[in-house]
């Protein structure tokens, strides 16, 4: 078994996954991170402002030099390190926020684990009997080039927005809340059969989802 946290890359159907919390006959039915993109534009951000720290960490001893100021190369040497090691350490931090940070629908409840460091994350999740709509929507000429957007869930317990359970930033989020409706009306009618109840499959569709449903005859939906 892996833990939701360091696996690199989920694939269907889920079976192999754990998460802290997890019942014993509770069943994964997605898990995912968001998209890429967000990682990638973070990552060039960081790239970029170390890049910037390391040039300052040069140029600005120079001036110094140039007004007769001793010591401008060990000066020089410690702003270059100062910016390689944003750079680096930015990097390795943006990454494992991301990789860490992951939502989690189970055949009882929407879940997520939010990294806010490397080393400490909260957890919040909604069960599926307390889930009374969802909704999906992109905002802005970013999310519909990348095709991102937000899936959200709203509790029975209110309309104010803390009540509003949602992940921003992924990819197939109207097909996800689109199936999230499927397994709340299976819930609802026969929820003992979820445990069987076929997996989210972003991004395949008609036929070829067919074809490689074919491949498990244990699933239905």
């Amino acid at each position: 078994m892996q833990i939701v946290f360091e696996t690199p890359v989920f694939g269907f159907p889920y079976r192999d996954l754990k998460f802290p919390g997890q019942a014993t006959d509770e069943v994964i039915l997605f898990v995912t991170r968001e998209a890429k993109v967000m990682l990638y534009v973070r990552l060039i951000l960081t790239i970029l402002a170390g890049i910037v720290l390391m040039g300052a960490g040069v140029i600005v001893p120079g001036y110094l030099r140039s007004f007769g100021i001793g010591g401008w190369g060990v000066m020089s040497l410690v702003g270059l390190l100062l910016g390689l090691l944003f750079l680096v350490g930015g990097s390795w931090w943006i990454y494992m926020l991301w990789k860490r940070s992951v939502f989690i629908l189970t055949n009882r409840r929407l879940t997520k684990f939010i990294y806010s460091t490397p080393w400490n994350r909260y957890n919040l999740s909604l069960s599926l009997d307390k889930v009374v709509d969802t909704g999906a929507y992109g905002r802005g000429y970013f999310q519909a080039m990348f095709g991102i957007g937000t899936f959200s869930a709203r509790s029975s317990a209110g309309n104010r927005r803390e009540k509003y359970f949602y992940i921003e930033n992924v990819r197939a989020y109207e097909d996800l809340a689109n199936y999230v409706n499927k397994v709340l009306f299976v819930y609802d009618r026969e929820q003992e059969r979820l445990v069987n109840f076929r997996p989210f499959i972003p991004l395949l569709k008609g036929e070829a989802r067919k074809q490689f449903m074919g491949q498990f005859p244990e699933y239905w939906s």
